[in-house]
C-alpha cells in the first residue's frame, strides 16, 4: 500500500470512530445515514486497495544491518532501481558493518532484470597488486595483518559501474543516503559488541581503531545500543558523492593519500594499481532445479558453480518426489548431504581465478549432469571415507572469512544479490587516518606455496598473480521461475560456511517446502573436507549426529564464537507472496517488505 493509500484508509477509520451521537431521533437517523455512507465508502476503498495491493508486485530489502535496510527501502520508495537500492545499502554496510565490508574491500553481484529476462554478474573483488609475486609471503601468518596483506580494493569502482548501467536516481542522491549514518552514528549491535569482547586486545593495539570504537570518557568499547560515529568516513562519502569513482580510481581527492597510507604500512599498492583496476561484467552459473526453476549464481572466483553442483548431486536422489520418506529429518539425507559437500570441496581445491586446463576441466565437471550422476554413484549409504583422495582433493582447502550480504527485490520484479567483504574481521587491521576506510586482508585468501596443510600441497590455481582475485566462498544467487518471476534472492556472510548454508536453505525452502522461518532458523551441519570432520551447530539433533558417527563420520560441535556461523540474508516468493528473512545467528540484521 502506498503512503497515500495508507493515509486514505486511516482517514476513513478516523471518520468512523469520531462521530458524535445526537440524542434526538432525527439527528440519530441522519447520523446513521452518514455513518452508513462513510462505512460503505471506506469498505469500497479498502476492498479496492486490498485487491490492487495483493495483485501488485511488492518489494523487499534484506541486509545485515537495520540502518542499511531502511536506506535500501527509502531509495526504492523514491523511485530508485534495485541497483540504486543495493548501492546505497552496500555503502551503508561499509559504515555500519565496518568489521566485514566497506570501501577498502570488494564485492561480487548477480543482477536480474525482469522485463528483459537478462541476468548478469559484476566482479568487483579485490585483486593482487601489480608488484605482487607468488612467493611474497613466507607463510600464511604474514598475510593476515598490515599493509602487505592488502589487495587492491574494488568496492567503489564496482558500485559506480553498477549505478552507471542500472541506476535511476543520481549518483549523489544514492551516496548521500549513507552520510548521515556515518556522521550521526550507528548503533552497536549485539554482534559487533561480541566482536569487541573477543577481539578487544588486538583492536586496542591499533590507535586508529581505538579512537573510533572506544568511549573517550571511559576508555572502554562502546556498548550494545550506543552510537559510533565516523566523521572522517562521512567526509569521504561527501567527496565520493561529488567525484564518483575517480575519487579513488582516478586523479581525485582520495587516491594519493590512500596509496601513501598503505605503503607506509608496508603495502605495495601503487597509483597504477588504482588507475588500472576495472570491475568485470560476466555471465552467471546457470542450473535447473527439479521444479524447473533456474538458479543463477556467481561464477569464478565465487562459488556459485559449487552450489549448483551440490544441488545437482542431491536432487538426483529424488527425495523431493517422496517428501515423507526423504523428509529433512531423515537421517540418511544428512549423510548424503555431507558426502556431497565433501566431493564439492574436493573439486574446489582445483579452482581459481584463471582459465588453466585443470580449472576448465573442473568447471566442465561441476556443470555436467552426467558427472553429478557419477559422483552420486560414489556416495556409499553405508559409510563415509576419511581420505582426501577419495573426494578428489589434490590440494589443501583455503578457508576464507567475513563478508556482508544484501538481497533486494524491487517492486518492478528486478532483483540483486550482492556479497561484499574485507575478508577477516576488520580486514588487515589497517584503518586510514585520513579517510576512515578500513582495508582488506584479501591477500590471505590466495594459496601460499610454502603452506602445506595436513599433507596436502597448496592449490596452484589459487596462487598469487598480479591482477588476479583469490577464490571466494561467496555465492550470491537469484532463482527465477518459468514466468520470469523471482522465487528467491539469497546469499550470506561467514566465509567458508556460506556455501553449505545457502545449499541447506534452498533445500529446505524449495525441496522440502518449509517456511521461511524454518528454512532460516533450522540448525545446520557443515563439512569443508579439511579438517575431515562434520561440524554441527549446538542443539542439532543428537540422533542424527549419532547416525552420522555410525557411518564413521568424525563429528564436532561448533563452538559459540563470533565467527562460528554463517549469516544468511534471503527474499523468497511463494504463491505470489513475498517474504524476507535474515539469520538469527547474527544479531542486528534486518529485513523489510513493502
Amino acid at each position: 500500500m502506498s503512503p497515500h493509500n495508507k493515509t486514505s484508509y486511516l482517514k476513513c477509520k478516523v471518520l468512523i470512530l469520531s462521530g458524535n451521537i445526537d440524542k434526538t431521533e432525527k439527528s440519530a437517523s441522519v447520523l446513521h445515514v452518514i455513518f452508513a455512507a462513510v462505512l460503505l465508502g471506506c469498505l469500497s476503498v479498502g476492498i479496492y486497495f486490498l485487491l490492487t495491493n495483493e495483485i501488485k508486485t511488492t518489494g523487499a530489502v534484506a541486509t545485515s544491518n537495520v540502518e542499511c535496510t531502511k536506506i535500501g527501502v527509502d531509495i526504492l520508495k523514491k523511485g530508485g532501481s534495485a541497483v540504486d537500492s543495493v548501492v546505497a545499502a552496500t555503502l551503508c554496510q561499509g559504515v555500519a558493518l565496518p568489521q566485514s565490508s566497506g570501501l577498502g574491500g570488494g564485492f561480487i553481484a548477480v543482477i536480474y532484470t525482469k522485463d528483459s529476462g537478462m541476468i548478469e554478474t559484476l566482479n568487483a573483488r579485490e585483486v593482487a597488486p601489480l608488484a605482487a609475486t607468488k612467493d611474497m609471503f613466507p607463510d600464511n601468518i604474514s598475510s593476515l595483518q598490515g599493509g602487505l596483506a592488502i589487495a587492491v580494493p574494488g568496492e567503489l569502482k564496482g558500485l559506480f559501474e553498477l549505478h552507471k548501467k542500472y541506476g535511476k536516481l543520481s549518483w549523489k542522491e544514492v551516496v548521500e543516503a549513507t552520510i548521515e549514518v556515518a556522521e550521526n552514528g550507528y548503533e552497536v549491535t549485539e554482534f559487533l559488541s561480541s566482536i569487541f569482547d573477543e577481539r578487544g586486545e588486538v583492536i586496542k593495539s591499533k590507535p586508529a581503531f581505538l579512537n573510533y570504537y572506544t568511549n573517550p570518557t571511559t576508555g572502554e568499547f562502546y556498548k550494545k545500543g550506543e552510537l559510533i560515529r565516523n566523521p572522517k568516513l562521512a567526509n569521504t562519502l561527501r567527496i565520493i558523492a561529488e567525484e564518483g569513482a575517480d575519487a579513488i580510481y582516478g586523479n581525485g581527492s582520495l587516491a594519493q593519500n590512500i596509496v601513501k597510507e598503505i605503503q607506509d604500512e608496508g603495502g605495495i599498492i601503487t597509483m597504477e594499481d588504482l588507475l588500472t583496476f576495472e570491475p568485470k561484467w560476466g555471465k552467471p552459473v546457470i542450473s535447473k532445479l527439479f521444479n524447473e526453476d533456474t538458479i543463477y549464481s556467481f561464477p569464478l572466483p565465487g562459488s556459485g558453480s559449487i552450489v549448483a553442483f551440490i544441488l545437482n548431486v542431491l536432487q538426483g536422489f529424488n527425495f523431493q518426489d517422496n517428501p515423507l520418506e526423504y523428509h529433512n529429518e531423515n537421517k540418511l539425507f544428512y549423510h548424503r548431504l555431507v558426502e556431497a559437500l565433501k566431493f564439492a570441496f574436493g573439486k574446489r581445491t582445483k579452482l581459481g581465478d584463471e582459465m588453466s586446463a585443470e580449472v576448465l576441466s573442473t568447471l566442465d565437471e561441476l556443470q555436467s549432469i552426467e558427472h553429478a550422476e557419477y559422483i552420486r554413484s560414489l556416495i556409499d549409504d553405508e559409510k563415509t571415507f576419511n581420505d582426501y583422495e577419495h573426494y578428489g582433493a589434490n590440494y589443501s582447502v583455503i578457508e576464507d572469512h567475513g563478508t556482508g550480504h544484501i538481497s533486494i527485490l524491487a517492486p518492478n520484479g528486478d532483483a540483486v544479490a550482492i556479497t561484499s567483504t574485507i575478508n577477516y574481521i576488520f580486514g588487515s587491521y589497517v584503518m586510514s587516518e585520513s579517510s576512515g576506510i578500513i582495508y582488506n586482508n584479501e591477500m590471505n585468501d590466495f594459496s601460499i606455496p610454502a603452506a602445506v596443510s595436513d599433507g596436502l600441497l597448496p592449490a596452484p590455481a589459487n596462487f598469487i598473480v598480479p591482477g588476479k582475485s583469490p577464490m571466494s566462498s561467496m555465492c550470491p544467487t537469484v532463482i527465477v521461475n518459468n514466468d520470469n518471476e523471482v522465487t528467491m534472492v539469497v546469499g550470506g556472510a561467514g566465509g567458508i560456511l556460506i556455501m553449505p548454508s545457502v545449499v541447506q536453505f534452498i533445500l529446505r525452502y524449495l525441496f522440502f517446502n518449509e517456511s521461511m522461518d524454518s528454512s532460516m532458523n533450522s540448525k545446520r551441519i557443515y563439512h569443508q573436507l579439511e579438517p575431515m570432520e562434520v561440524v554441527y551447530e549446538g542443539e542439532f539433533d543428537d540422533e542424527i549426529v549419532k547416525f552420522l558417527e555410525s557411518k564413521q563420520h568424525k563429528t564436532y560441535q561448533q563452538p559459540n564464537t563470533v565467527t562460528g556461523f554463517a549469516n544468511l540474508v534471503a527474499i523468497t516468493r511463494r504463491n505470489g507472496i513475498i517474504e524476507a528473512g535474515v539469520d538469527p545467528r547474527r544479531k542486528g540484521a534486518k529485513f523489510s517488505i513493502f
